[in-house]
């Protein structure tokens, strides 16, 4: 079954789960992995869906045991784990990640659909993300809406500043890609 066959019965059979009409697009994921490098220690991708984000990540040279992927999906889990051995796939929701993941992130990604979220959902999130990264390391976040992913009062509550990408077209729908930071 191709990840699209798969994304499209998930999204059919647990339309809760799945807030996106498509998997990521590769140009989408090539811009949220740009700041990956090979000597990162460890690097969180949550809402890791069927992989498109976890591949550019890989092909930005981190080594798979260095890579956490965070995924609520459980059919997209077996995907990930079939298509990126060496990962630690936890079907789990992102905010769970202070439970079993690894601390001193050198970066997080998410693809989870922050935007339409509670502000008390979205900082759940963001703060168990926080609680993991290194100081200043980057959360890059996806988003489809015209405006910031995360609530004005999620990010005044964590002191964070952000660079926001082009917008990217080659997505459906067409993406930008934000980069979140707590400054020192």
């Amino acid at each position: 079954m191709s990840d699209l066959s798969l994304f499209l019965g998930q999204f059919l059979r647990r339309p809760s789960e799945i807030r996106a009409i498509a998997p990521t697009g590769r140009a989408t994921a090539r811009e949220m992995a740009r700041l990956v490098t090979p000597q990162m220690a460890a690097v969180a991708e949550i809402g890791a869906g069927t992989g498109t984000i976890t591949q550019a990540i890989l092909a930005h040279g981190l080594p798979p045991e260095r890579l956490e992927l965070y995924e609520l999906n459980a059919a997209f889990c077996g995907r990930l784990r079939e298509r990126f051995p060496g990962t630690r796939v936890h079907n789990l929701p992102a905010q769970e990640m202070v439970n079993v993941g690894r601390g001193d992130l050198d970066a997080v990604i998410s693809g989870v659909p922050t935007l339409p979220m509670p502000d008390e959902l979205q900082a759940a999130i963001v703060g168990a993300a926080l609680s993991m990264m290194k100081p200043g390391a980057p959360f890059v976040q996806i988003t489809y809406g015209p405006v910031a992913p995360l609530s004005e009062t999620v990010r005044a509550r964590f002191r964070l500043v952000h660079e926001k990408s082009r917008r990217i077209w080659a997505n459906l729908p067409p993406a930008r890609v934000y980069v979140f930071r707590q400054p020192a």
